[in-house]
């Protein structure tokens, strides 16, 4: 990392602002490999731990995912747009690492459930610091590149999203297997696995905590500002028809990873155990379809994101959101995850996702103004974890009484209705100019 004549700092082909530290951005691509990717890691050792350890049958355990991922939803949706904007106040580096440590806490204490109940009140500690991950890491995504180089580093953020979900995922997918096979049985295995994830969970937010100091500036001029009226300012930044549309996909895109995160792995461990498949190799067999989901996903970043740097931005929605629908669809539709030439669907659903979800990543960091960056941050994902509790609900239950694919059929359909907003938003205002200056947000 070096840095340009104008003062910035340049990482490889990407240009960051010239009020951090080559520290600092080390320290954010950090957040970028495992931030999102431990919001994952839960859900796909959900199924073990419902299967094994808790013994729920088969018949119960969409609606009992659906239920646990409309609790986390929740408390996304309550939090998150209030820590956007108090990582405005106080700081993303504390909120940031906090949002880690509480994290590491809800994963290693969630497999010492005995009961569904007791999994409830564990999920909510972990959905705490998710929703502090998930607000602060959006923003310091939109604090940190030179305006030229946004897609790119959304797009880098992507396959480092990418590669952290393949690793954790695969860690947390072999494990039982590794463990079983050493001799434990199934109480000790989750309890070991979950425990070896929460500890690299803490030594991220130790991490995050060194490296992001300092990394704070463009937030302290917003510290006189009081924590309602940012929040305010957050939800009117969507009289900007390109953050509105930004706001829809995110609805539809943003929980991407964590519905595919709770659905491929309880429909691949279900469809293993039927095929007469342990617990412990029928998850092992889902991570080989989420490893190539993501595999699709994270070798599409690069391409997407250039693609997101050479075209208006609102274009780019439309294409990332219309594969996204694609795959969706595909995959949602396929009698099983593992039978046939299933990876054909996996792939086009990896690609999709990440399309959908750069491109939106991207449009909200062009247009979001600078003084409230947090805020309207905070208020995306808001939409996004409203849309995941739709997707994870309605599917969970569509889960248990009408197919496997339906979550995935759900999301295809949202994101087809945001293609339709985003063709009109693309005619109305088709100049390739942010549109922050015609909407600033009121002081």
């Amino acid at each position: 990392m070096s840095t340009a004549s104008d003062g910035t700092k340049v990482l490889g082909y990407l240009r960051l602002q010239p009020n951090f530290s080559r520290m600092n951005g080390y320290t954010m691509l950090w957040v970028c490999l495992t931030g999102i990717p431990f919001l994952v890691v839960i859900n796909f050792f959900q199924p073990y731990i419902l299967s094994a350890m808790l013994n729920v049958p088969s018949a119960e355990q969409g609606s009992i995912s659906a239920y646990l991922a409309v609790l986390h939803e929740i408390v996304m949706i309550v939090l998150v747009g209030p820590f956007g904007a108090l990582a405005d106040k106080v700081g993303r580096r504390r909120i940031c690492a906090l949002g880690y440590i509480i994290t590491a806490a809800g994963l290693m204490v969630y497999p010492f459930a005995t009961d569904v109940t007791e999994l409830t009140l564990y999920r909510v500690v972990y959905s705490l610091g998710a929703a502090m991950i998930v607000s602060s890491y959006s923003t310091l995504l939109a604090d940190y590149p030179m305006e030229k180089s946004r897609g790119k580093l959304v797009a880098m953020s992507g396959m480092l999203n990418g590669l952290g979900i393949l690793m954790l995922t695969g860690l947390s997918g072999v494990l039982p297997k590794f463990l079983s096979d050493l001799g434990y049985g199934p109480l000790t295995t989750g309890k070991l696995s979950m425990a070896i994830m929460g500890s690299i969970c803490i030594f991220s937010g130790i991490v995050v905590a060194v490296g992001l100091i300092g990394g704070d500036k463009l937030s302290s001029h917003h510290d006189k500002q009081p924590f309602m009226r940012l929040m305010a300012q957050g939800i009117g930044a969507a009289r900007n028809p390109r953050i509105l549309v930004s706001f829809a996909s995110a609805f539809a895109a943003r929980g991407d990873v964590v519905v595919i995160g709770t659905y491929v792995s309880l429909w691949g461990t279900l469809a293993g155990v039927g095929l007469g498949m342990s617990e412990a190799d029928a998850l092992k067999m889902a991570t080989v379809v989420f490893a190539t989901i993501q595999t699709s996903a994270l070798l599409a970043s690069p391409v997407i994101g250039i693609v997101n740097d050479k075209i208006n931005r609102v274009s780019a929605l439309i294409v990332g959101m219309g594969l996204a629908a694609i795959g969706y669809l595909v995959f949602g539709f396929s009698e099983n995850p593992f039978t046939g030439m299933w990876y054909i669907p996996a792939i086009l659903l990896g690609v999709g996702q990440i399309a959908a979800i750069l491109a939106g990543a991207t449009l909200i960091g062009q247009e979001a103004d600078p003084k409230i960056t947090g805020a309207t941050i905070g208020v995306w994902s808001f939409f996004g974890a409203v849309g995941t509790l739709a997707g994870s609900f309605f599917g969970g239950l569509l889960f248990d009484s009408w197919r496997p694919g339906a979550p995935f059929l759900l999301m295809g359909f949202a994101n087809l209705i945001v293609v339709f907003m985003a063709l009109y938003v693309r005619l109305r205002w088709p100049q390739d100019e942010p549109l922050r200056d015609l909407y600033k947000a009121k002081p």
